[in-house]
């Protein structure tokens, strides 16, 4: 069991930090004492093996400790994003069939009208009579269960044994020379399955974990503070995240402590690594890429990154990890010959359970070899391998993306926007360019709503990156000649429908004075029009298709125009051009002051 191997590290280095945030620390004796304080009151409280119990917490060592305590009572871990539309969290629980769930402070007013769950502020289990048996369980049961994505229009619970996390650390343990003197980054989302590898095979393999902040997740700079200041040698990183802190992470030649980047999540495209294999040694610092499903738990196959790959694009993302086992499939389920793409497909140590209480989709992509009577999981991914068994993932072979690291099937995207009252038809498009794929809507509007209110109503109902970079309303979805949307066609009409900013600034004087204004705005303003082209400067950042990797961008133009001290949360707290001006020409008075 999880608890049980953590349990083994605490008492070999009782006195190691185990997990530390931006406020606390603990070791991994007081980590295992405060886990064993939560798993007791939780027994007491009627968590039997296999109970599901929801863990909605901020990203500090508390929600570790109640993770580990969920798991030592003998439950099984869902982990909940508070920074996720409380809808979607509550399409989760309902998924799920929770009935119990671990908060504090900070999401405590969401559950305060849920009746059918029985939530329990995380310091109030620290604070009860922790007594009690804790059951002794057994290695296939249920770890965690993680929400993907799905057709359906609701999230898919995949469920995750014991075994499967233990196999995954031992897997890679070795691999990747994993000591007790490593510092790894909690950075990813709880929601997130990569975040079940960094917090595990830290935590399992005696190192110290460090909590990232939302808010520094998002920004660069900061983020580049904490991996200096807390000397971070593991750091893992969907591709589109690392691309925002690379050049962070290169002028303060922090690869001198990062000894390994494992780079997984989504696809990676090497030459983005150029420039920081070009300025140190490999042996400095290993990047490995990764290709890893929910399904299979986080990873299956490692690749160390090389010049060679960066200077070419490989595509391979290398063997399967010991224990794991990968073929390539035609589409009547027969292994295809060396160099021919096709279906992949993925057995052993880390294949899950299933899909909760989806049994035909469990069915339908959990499948049994005929031939040899091996399990596999259908990946839905396209690949191929070659002479030396490698594999080169070339994409999906469905509709399904992923956008910074989450799978999104656009499906479900449609499927949400089509439900607006306002929407009687939409498309949605996949579209790659330097921001990494991003989708984009086209809808045909039932009644006189603009794009804006269909995606402020989205954005109560899915997480920011389902979220389409743009909304489009057309008057009809064109078809090509097989019958399909024409994206082509919708497209050009997309483009050409867009708005000049000068006959927008005309006819709206918050954006005219706003040009005409003082130094701060003139900075706002130029620099807004470098993101967003010709768009309207009085939509907020998020109406015109605003996410992370376009808030740093507008930073970085912000900055180098000598703009006050601004940041990414500047922007999501005042996300509309004339209020990011006044912001910042406040401050630009204040110092103008002293």
């Amino acid at each position: 069991m999880i608890h049980h191997q953590f349990a083994a590290v605490a008492a070999v280095r009782p006195q190691t930090v185990a997990v530390r945030d931006t406020s606390s620390a603990l070791t991994y004796r007081e980590l295992d004492e405060r886990a064993a304080a939560v798993a007791g009151a939780l027994v007491r409280r009627g968590i039997r093996p296999g109970t599901r119990v929801a863990v909605c917490m901020d990203r500090t060592v508390d929600y570790v400790a109640a993770v580990l305590g969920v798991l030592r009572a003998g439950g099984c871990f869902v982990p909940l994003d508070p920074w996720h539309p409380a809808q979607w969290r509550a399409r989760t629980l309902t998924s799920a069939a929770i009935a119990h769930a671990v908060i504090d402070a900070t999401t405590a007013d969401d559950f305060l009208d849920i009746e059918e769950i029985e939530a329990w502020d995380f310091t109030m289990l620290l604070g009860s009579d922790a007594s009690g048996e804790l059951p002794a369980g057994v290695v296939t049961q249920p770890a965690y269960i993680i929400h993907t994505s799905g057709t359906t229009g609701r999230p898919k619970g995949v469920v995750i044994p014991h075994r499967n996390v233990l196999a995954l650390v031992e897997a890679t343990r070795e691999l990747f020379a994993l000591s007790t003197r490593d510092v790894w980054t909690m950075f990813h989302s709880a929601a997130f399955d990569f975040s079940v590898w960094e917090m595990f095979g830290s935590l399992l393999t005696g190192g110290t974990l460090v909590m990232v902040p939302h808010w520094t997740a998002r920004d660069p700079e900061h983020f580049a503070d904490l991996l200096e200041d807390s000397e971070v040698t593991v750091l893992s990183q969907t591709p589109s995240s690392f691309a925002k802190v690379r050049d962070h992470l290169l002028a303060r030649d922090l690869g001198r402590r990062l000894r390994l980047i494992v780079f997984g999540g989504e696809a990676l495209d090497p030459r983005m690594l150029r420039e920081w294999m070009a300025s140190r040694h490999p042996a400095q610092c290993r990047l490995v890429n990764m290709y890893g499903i929910t399904e299979t738990t986080v990873h299956v196959t490692a690749r160390y990154v090389e010049m060679e790959d960066a200077i070419h694009g490989s595509c391979s993302v290398g063997r399967p990890l010991p224990g794991w086992e990968v073929s390539v499939r035609d589409e009547y389920g027969h292994p295809g010959p060396v160099g021919v793409a096709g279906e992949i497909w993925v057995a052993g140590a880390g294949l899950a359970s299933g899909y909760l209480g989806q049994p035909e989709l469990t069915a339908a992509r959990f499948v049994t070899d005929a031939a040899s009577g091996t399990r596999f999981y259908r990946s839905g991914d396209l690949g191929r391998l070659d002479i030396a068994c490698q594999l080169d993932h070339l994409g999906r072979v469905d509709n399904q993306v992923k956008i910074y690291g989450h799978r999104v099937e656009t499906h479900e995207v449609r499927t949400a926007l089509v439900e607006d009252p306002a929407v009687s038809d939409a498309v949605v498009d996949v579209v790659s360019g330097d921001a990494g794929p991003q989708l984009h809507g086209y809808l045909v509007l039932a009644r006189p709503d603009t794009t804006v209110e269909v995606r402020r109503r989205l954005a109560a109902r899915l997480p920011g990156y389902m979220i389409p970079a743009s909304l489009t309303a057309v008057t009809e979805i064109p078809l090509n000649a097989n019958g399909k949307a024409d994206l082509t066609r919708l497209r050009a009409d997309a483009a050409a429908s867009r708005p000049a900013c000068d006959e927008l600034a005309a006819s709206n004087p918050a954006a005219g004075d706003l040009a005409a204004g003082g130094t701060a705005a003139d900075i706002v303003m130029a620099s807004w029009r470098d993101i967003f082209g010709d768009a309207d400067p009085s939509l907020t950042f998020f109406d015109l298709g605003g996410n992370s990797m376009l808030a740093l961008r507008l930073v970085t133009r912000l900055r180098e125009r000598g703009s006050p001290p601004v940041g990414p949360r500047d922007v999501y707290l005042h996300p509309t051009a004339v209020d990011l001006a006044a912001v910042l020409s406040g401050r630009q008075n204040k110092s103008s002051r002293r």
